[in-house]
């Protein structure tokens, strides 16, 4: 498995990493003896990044990943993120409310610190309308980073991090803020834009914010690289799966998704690829300012479907650049 270089950190970790999330759902639902044998077998593949948050499965991903990872000693060889979401009644005194998110995590995985903490909540302009708790960009540069920075003074996290979500220019701020190590970008075949600013599909336009990341050195962690199971050749959902939602990003949702990714099967076929999920991992990991590329598991087998794929290595350059012009001529 090639291990890359998490921006500055000074950590290495997995170009494919092992998502914990309640979309694919095998650490929030799954049977605690799978969860420990998929958390082994990853580790002997040599993934070496492992995703989690409160939010998933109100905290029995967090539960159940540190769980597994005791069961097997192995909290040495993962490199974990956890996260923080902030409450809209908490935005006005965020630095307690950081404090107790973050020592909450570590209760639930029985671990006295995170290699990395970050900052989940979506990111708007400073004075701009507020929805679905997107944070103000001065108070995100303000006291929250401070709280931030205080989990890595006392020891409880080694790096901070943030999620680039939101307004495109607002996460771009925060990326060149300096005090933040790594950020979590939405990136995928469907909306490539986050690597290639204008080609975004019919979604939102990230801007190139993997080259605003690489200018600052940050790591990259490419979230819904997937599209949430929207490439997946079946329509049905794991049984472990949950619903995926509203789009992360502004535009289409999962039924759109699934639609749009009919376009891609004739390149899918050309290349020889089992299906559209391997073209948008091996499309993700081509990109060389991505550290790692999380990909949430639903059982073993989708497990070993990824690790397959990104034995494959990346996608060659010019089949990423068709996948580019695809999404912007979807636009």
């Amino acid at each position: 498995m090639e291990q890359r270089d998490l921006g500055r950190t000074g950590l290495r970790v997995s170009v494919l990493g092992y998502g914990a999330g309640a979309v694919g759902g095998l650490m929030v639902r799954g049977d605690s003896a799978a969860q420990t044998r998929a958390v082994a077998r990853a580790l002997d593949a040599g993934i070496t990044y492992f995703d989690t948050a409160p939010g998933y499965g109100d905290g029995r991903s967090e539960e159940n990943l540190g769980r597994a990872l005791r069961e097997l000693d192995a909290w040495g060889r993962a490199v974990v993120g956890t996260k923080v979401r902030l409450r809209a009644e908490e935005f006005a005194d965020p630095i307690p409310a950081i404090r107790r998110s973050c020592e909450a995590s570590l209760r639930r995985m029985g671990h006295d610190s995170v290699d990395l903490i970050q900052l989940h909540n979506r990111i708007r302009p400073a004075g701009a309308g507020d929805a679905d708790e997107a944070l103000p960009l001065d108070s995100a540069l303000g006291a929250v980073a401070e709280g931030l920075q205080r989990l890595v003074r006392d020891g409880l996290a080694a790096h901070v991090g943030f999620t680039g979500l939101g307004d495109a220019a607002a996460t771009a701020a925060v990326a060149r803020d300096g005090r933040f190590a790594t950020v979590q970008a939405y990136y995928n075949v469907l909306n490539p834009s986050a690597g290639a600013t204008g080609a975004a599909g019919d979604g939102q336009d990230f801007a190139g914010l993997l080259d605003t990341a690489a200018a600052q050195g940050l790591g990259v962690i490419v979230i819904r690289s997937l599209a949430a199971g929207a490439l997946a050749p079946a329509s049905e959902r794991h049984t472990n799966a949950s619903d995926p939602g509203g789009p992360l990003a502004g535009g289409p949702g999962y039924t759109q998704d699934r639609a749009r990714a009919q376009a891609l099967l004739p390149l899918v076929r050309e290349l020889g690829l089992e299906n559209a999920l391997e073209l948008s991992l091996r499309f993700a990991q081509a990109n060389a300012g991505v550290s790692t590329v999380i990909v949430g598991y639903s059982d073993l087998e989708q497990l070993e479907d990824a690790l397959r794929w990104t034995a494959r290595g990346p996608l060659a350059a010019d089949a990423v650049a068709r996948i580019v012009a695809l999404a912007r001529s979807d636009g």
